[in-house]
């Protein structure tokens, strides 16, 4: 039996075989001429346009509305699915919920034409060995007939709706009797159908009739069918034509969108669950959490933590799942990814480099894991990202300065590592990020005066590692700065009076460093500050007293009194 199911797992082959059809047709432009918009819901509206198109120099008519109207119109075709598009060259298609329609070169000329949907489907040759005896129209090469009765006599009215609708112009030539699909004898069928349906087989539809319906005859969806045949994995939300659209206008320039590659498209998603496949075995799948669906022949959407668009991967988010063992180099071939989240598993050993090809993803989370090794360079290849999260692993070696590459980042958590080496300053040329997380590592050496080019950043936390130098005078121009956390390193002579300048700023912790000379006037001056942590340091003079008033403070265990108010010449003085 030939199962209308086939076309799924028919698809990539099918697909495949028409790739040197696939290609743009040339540049069509057309005129629309008039056109209907339907619209049943907000997510599905099209135009059904009459269009003339210029060839060459000849013009040309496809009168898509006027031959929808004249073979059964919205009964006979159901509701567009998708724009006039050129999915051959040389024709313009439209796909319907109950049918496609082609205008194409035919005979010297353009002619519109129902397409053969059941015989792309798998539906070839006829039902030889069950015929009808009730009384009917005899029609085609296999011996049927069109007839308002089934072969065991039961009125079924599909004579009388054939004739309305279009007749053999609209479906084509019967490919079986009208009977159901257990019939003894019956070829055809369709999986998953429900008992005592009457069906009858055409080259362009399919007739039904069903038990206790309201409705004399149903036509089965096999435009969305086909459609969904020839661009499985709904590849074609990938092209803008079978998107809702807006209304066309009469006179309005019209040129239809070019279908290509849908052969890469399929192999493209069989990449993806090939590499999600790997993934799978590389980190112990059967014993996730959650693995639903997963190595499963159900789309790749309905595999648990996986999101798609297109039919590509776009969202892999499998965080706090029990995934264990190395993140497997297949992880590259996922180059569709816009968010990588495994956040709070197992996973050990180091990132593999070959994540760096995956240049659309903007969001990285490998938090809370057990990865070591260092940080790839390769990380400096993702164009797109806007936030990663390394932190909490055990990341050795130095901080790449490739990540200054990243135009597009915002933020940066590689907290509660071993990471060592100085910080690079090339992160001075990250124009839009916000959020530098650094604490908790081994990083030495002198904090980069470029990172005061940071306009937007808001935090900047280099707590607990073991930096030296003076801190940057600088850092005065993070006008939006928020947080900035420098406790518990080697840092060393004054605070600038530049950080006067931090308007923004809520909290400044300098304490457990080797820094010397008087705390700035200025400081006192930022309204903003509810915490400061100055102890631990090595100050002299006194404390301005706009800073004892902050609400969370050490300024009473540095030993050193406050600061009257500036004298004449602006000295300070003591209380």
């Amino acid at each position: 039996m030939s199962l209308l199911a086939f076309a799924a797992f028919a698809a990539p082959v099918v697909a495949d075989q028409h790739d040197e059809d696939e290609m743009a047709s040339g540049g069509l432009s057309a005129v629309v001429q008039r056109s209907a918009f339907l619209q049943p819901d907000a997510s599905l509206g099209h135009n059904i346009p009459d269009l003339r198109l210029s060839v060459g120099d000849a013009e040309v008519a496809c009168d898509f509305l006027t031959f929808y109207r004249a073979t059964g119109d919205v009964t006979r075709w159901g509701y567009p699915t998708s724009e006039v598009i050129a999915e051959h060259p040389g024709g313009l298609t439209q796909y319907y919920q109950r049918g496609i329609v082609d205008c194409q070169q035919r005979d010297g000329g353009w002619q519109m034409e129902r397409r053969l949907v059941w015989d792309d489907l798998g539906g070839l040759g006829g039902e030889l060995s069950l015929r009808s005896e009730q009384p009917g129209l005899p029609l085609g090469p296999w011996g049927h007939q069109v007839s308002n009765l089934a072969v065991d006599g039961s009125p079924t009215g599909f004579l009388d709706f054939f004739n309305a609708m279009g007749g053999l112009e609209a479906f084509g030539h019967p490919k079986t009797t009208a009977r159901p699909d257990d019939a003894p004898g019956a070829v055809f069928g369709i999986d998953g159908g429900a008992p005592g349906v009457i069906r009858q087989y055409f080259q362009a539809a399919v007739f039904e009739l069903r038990p206790g319906s309201p409705e004399p005859v149903h036509l089965r969806f096999l435009g969305d069918a086909a459609r969904d045949a020839r661009y499985p994995f709904q590849i074609h939300q990938a092209f803008q034509s079978f998107r809702a659209t807006e209304p066309l206008e009469a006179g309005q320039a019209f040129e239809p969108e070019g279908i290509a590659g849908i052969g890469a498209r399929v192999a493209q998603y069989h990449a993806d669950r090939d590499a999600l496949v790997a993934l799978y075995h590389a980190l112990d799948g059967p014993n996730w959490n959650l693995n639903d669906h997963w190595l499963s022949h159900a789309p790749l959407s309905a595999w648990y933590g996986v999101t798609t668009d297109a039919g590509r991967v776009v969202e892999l988010d499998l965080s706090q799942n029990q995934l264990s063992g190395e993140i497997p180099a297949a992880i590259g071939q996922l180059t569709g990814l816009t968010n990588l989240d495994f956040f709070g598993n197992q996973l050990t050993g180091a990132i593999p480099p070959q994540i760096g090809n995956l240049d659309k993803v903007t969001r990285l989370s490998l938090w809370a894991n057990q990865l070591s090794g260092s940080i790839p360079a390769e990380l400096g290849d993702m164009e797109s990202l806007a936030w990663v999260a390394l932190g909490i692993n055990e990341l050795t070696g130095s901080i790449p300065p490739e990540l200054g590459n990243l135009a597009t980042l915002t933020h940066m958590d590689f907290t509660l590592n071993q990471l060592s080496g100085p910080i690079p300053a090339e992160l001075g040329n990250l124009p839009n990020v916000v959020w530098i997380g650094l604490w908790s590592n081994q990083l030495s050496g002198a904090i980069p005066a470029e990172l005061g080019n940071l306009p937007g950043l808001t935090q900047l936390d280099f707590d607990h590692n073991r930096l030296s130098g003076p801190i940057p005078a600088e850092l005065g121009n993070l006008v939006n700065l928020d947080e900035l956390w420098l406790r518990h390193n080697q840092l060393s002579g004054t605070i600038p009076p530049e950080l006067g300048n931090l308007s923004s700023l809520t909290v400044l912790g300098v304490e457990q460093n080797q820094l010397t000379g008087e705390i700035p006037a200025e400081l006192g001056g930022l309204a903003n500050l509810s915490r400061i942590y100055l102890l631990g340091n090595d100050f002299t003079g006194c404390v301005p007293a706009a800073l004892a008033e902050i609400p969370r403070n050490d300024v009473g265990q540095l030993g050193l009194p406050l600061c009257e108010a500036a004298d004449q010449e602006g000295s300070p003085a003591e209380v």
